[in-house]
């Protein structure tokens, strides 16, 4: 998530994605308190840095230990200096961590990048990719309990497929639920390659498809064993109340579930789904439209900004981001 890229010259070993693009988009300036939700490397975290100045200060959030562990190294002269803080926990408590400091009101950027670091997908022992042999583990906070192995060897039938249908988009997902718990039966699920050679194998989609068929189903396990989409929710939540007048919340996505949850939040804040409901049965001015639906802000683009054919031909990894970015009133 959000880790360094070339940019920044540092050794994590992943390309930040919108990099630029995402930073500019807050219209930062020297003296300016920004937030990193996920500090993944630091390439955000670098630029931001750069954004806000000496008088400026930076708060990173990251709950995966290896990220925290690598930006003390990276970052050693600006935490000595106070310019950065660190904060080892999900984004999730971004609000409640701001608050207790007394900086809610206060932050003029936040920016969220809820893209899986390479690291995390490159390092076979993390667990996250089926092209590395590995633990099945998919945990990005790694001192707390429940692995994919743990979910896939236990889960029931019904709540397996669910979770392939809901986070994975697997049209097959009762078909591939059903042959798993027939097999961990006989012998349970240990690493990466074992579960995606067997659903491979068990696979009724043609051989000729680009995409693995172990691609949803590893998606899936990932967003539950984290419970990604529950951690955005809490997350978008408690962002704004945090914002200054004039502040700006930039969310880069990377799959047609968690893009829909940040588009359905930014309609609720910027009146839109509440306008569209009341134009459909009641005829109003705008200002009365206005009053009534009580916007917390406004997009800052119409549309997301999307990667230019560069970066995606630099770096392929990047052709599904999404960056929204809202900006409070």
């Amino acid at each position: 998530m959000g880790p360094a890229d070339k940019v920044s010259g540092n050794s994590y070993g992943h390309v930040t994605v919108l990099l630029r693009e995402t930073v500019s988009a807050l219209g930062l300036v020297p003296g300016s308190l920004a937030v990193d939700c996920t500090l993944g490397g630091g390439g955000h975290t670098r630029l931001l840095l750069e954004a806000v100045g000496k008088s400026g200060k930076v708060l990173a959030f990251d709950r995966d230990p290896m990220a925290i562990q690598h930006a003390e190294k990276a970052f050693s002269r600006e935490i000595e200096s106070g310019q950065l803080i660190l904060v080892h926990k999900p984004f999730s408590e971004l609000a409640s961590h701001v608050s207790m400091a007394g900086l809610a009101g206060t932050i003029d950027g936040i920016i969220a990048d809820l893209g899986v670091s390479s690291p995390q997908l490159d390092i076979g022992e993390r667990g996250f990719s089926f092209l590395n042999e590995g633990p099945l583990d998919m945990r990005m906070d790694t001192s707390r309990p429940g692995t994919a192995a743990d979910l896939v060897n236990t889960a029931d039938e019904k709540d397996l497929s669910r979770i392939f249908r809901d986070f994975g988009e697997e049209p097959m997902a009762r078909h591939f639920a059903k042959m798993i718990c027939r097999q961990r039966a006989i012998e349970p699920f240990s690493t990466t390659r074992e579960l995606a050679s067997f659903i491979e194998k068990h696979s009724p989609y043609s051989s000729k498809s680009r995409r693995h068929p172990a691609t949803r189903i590893f998606q899936a396990l990932r967003i539950a064993v984290n419970d990604e989409l529950g951690e955005l929710d809490r997350f978008l939540a408690g962002a704004v109340p945090l914002l200054k007048k004039g502040g700006r919340l930039a969310v880069i996505t990377f799959h047609s579930l968690e893009d829909r949850a940040v588009k359905h939040f930014f309609a609720e804040a910027t009146g839109k789904s509440k306008r569209q409901q009341l134009g459909r049965h009641v005829a109003l001015t705008e200002t009365e439209l206005d009053r009534m639906v009580a916007a917390k802000g406004q997009l800052v683009a119409p549309y997301p900004i999307e990667p230019s054919e560069a970066e995606v031909a630099a770096n392929p990894r990047a052709r599904s981001a999404r960056l929204r970015v809202f900006e409070k009133f």
